[in-house]
């Protein structure tokens, strides 16, 4: 009896020490996961009815094939206008599958945005693998942006262990006199119906990235060279320290989804232009900005277009503003041009056809023409009256 005994407290002991070390290794490896996925920026703030932009930032800590997440936010605070995918999983030319998600706008959430690398590579470098973009409502107050069911896996399907970091945006009344103000509350939401319609999502047809470090006086310039985005560089001063910023060519396939009305003329390119975080390409953070473009010859000759009336528009304040455009070379196959901007958003490339230049110049003689007959013929009136008096007299 007391050997048995014996032996069942020995198992008991085994059976501790395996749980225990079980534990140990489970805790460790919980506490030794260093992927990450974050809001960036964690917080910042905006005023009532701007345009913003929030990027889900993965910095893995081995090979990441997939990935998944939902996202919660204020619907009364703030709306999602776009879903678009980030580089990270396309980092190495890998085949991906990207579903930019449902987005609930009633009730506040983004659900099922997911990414999948379809071959058999995968990725190990920071990237950003969402930028979600963003419009503040005419109310005041603080939306929390909340991640949930977030699943990193490896290219065997193996979930990775992640830590989170969510973030917050302060949307501040642009009124000094504006007194209505609400804080983000999941439990204020209504028990009405909710609307769940496909979120829209811009279609790119190249996104270009690239990155330098920025300091206080330096002549900051980045550089371009894929053939199929028209920007080849982007130049300024900066007039503050901001370390590394990234400069991100989104080249669109249609007008961009941020905007409200298509440019004018006729439009060579739309392109989403987005130079570091949200917030940083300011005139107080930048001065003398510049950006070089280039426009296909045969496009210009097959729309009967002159590279004189080849212009950049800046859309800013929810109208499209033409910005101060030269051109600065020419070759057999494009003409590039410059032009200065005060700040980062849509942008269009557009011209004038001859014909529409050529009538708008015919329009413009017309009255001169006019006056000049009107001017004639009371002349010849005068005359005619003169000689008519004189014959008379005689």
């Amino acid at each position: 009896m007391e050997k048995y005994i014996f032996i069942s407290g020995k198992s008991k002991f085994y059976s501790l020490l395996f749980f225990s070390l079980f534990t140990i290794t489970c805790l460790s490896g919980i506490a030794s996961a260093s992927t990450t996925i974050s809001i960036i920026p964690t917080s910042q703030s905006v005023e009532e009815g701007q345009n913003f932009a929030v990027s889900f930032y993965l910095d893995p800590d081995r090979p990441v094939a997939g990935i998944q997440f939902d996202l919660s936010y204020d619907s009364e605070l703030v709306k999602v206008v776009q879903v678009s995918e980030g580089e990270f999983l396309r980092q190495d030319g890998a085949l991906v599958w990207f579903n930019p998600g449902q987005i609930e706008s009633s009730n506040g959430r983004i659900d099922s945005v997911y990414g999948l690398i379809l071959d058999k590579t995968s990725v190990t470098e920071p990237e950003d693998f969402v930028v979600i973009h963003m419009k503040a409502g005419n109310v005041s107050g603080i939306s929390s942006l909340e991640l949930s069911n977030v699943v990193v896996s490896d290219t065997q399907g193996q979930i990775i262990p992640i830590d989170v970091v969510n973030g917050s945006v302060t949307i501040v009344s642009d009124t000094a006199s504006s007194t209505k103000s609400k804080t983000s509350d999941k439990d204020d939401y209504g028990a009405g119906g909710i609307s769940t319609t496909s979120g829209s999502y811009e279609e790119f047809e190249i996104i270009e990235k690239s990155s330098r470090s920025v300091y206080l006086g330096s002549q900051v310039s980045y550089q371009f060279d894929k053939p199929e985005n028209p920007i080849m560089y982007i130049n300024y001063e900066s007039l503050t320290n901001a370390g590394n910023v990234v400069a991100t060519i989104e080249v669109l396939k249609q007008t961009s989804l941020l905007v409200s009305s298509p440019p004018p003329g006729i439009v060579y390119k739309d392109v989403n232009i987005w130079l570091g975080k949200p917030g940083y390409s300011t005139e107080s953070n930048m001065k003398d900005a510049v950006i070089g473009f280039r426009v296909d010859r045969s496009w210009l000759e097959e729309n009967q277009i002159s590279d004189s009336s080849v212009m950049m528009y800046r859309y800013d304040q929810d109208l499209w503003v033409p910005l101060s455009t030269k051109k600065i070379n020419e070759s057999s196959s494009d003409v590039s041009f410059e032009a200065e901007t005060s700040g980062f958003s849509p942008f269009a490339i557009v011209g004038e056809s001859s014909d529409d230049i050529t009538g708008k110049t015919e329009v413009d003689d017309t009255p001169a023409e006019d006056e000049s007959l009107d001017q004639n013929a009371a002349f010849i009136l005068c005359l005619s009256m003169l000689l008519l008096l004189f014959a008379r007299r005689h």
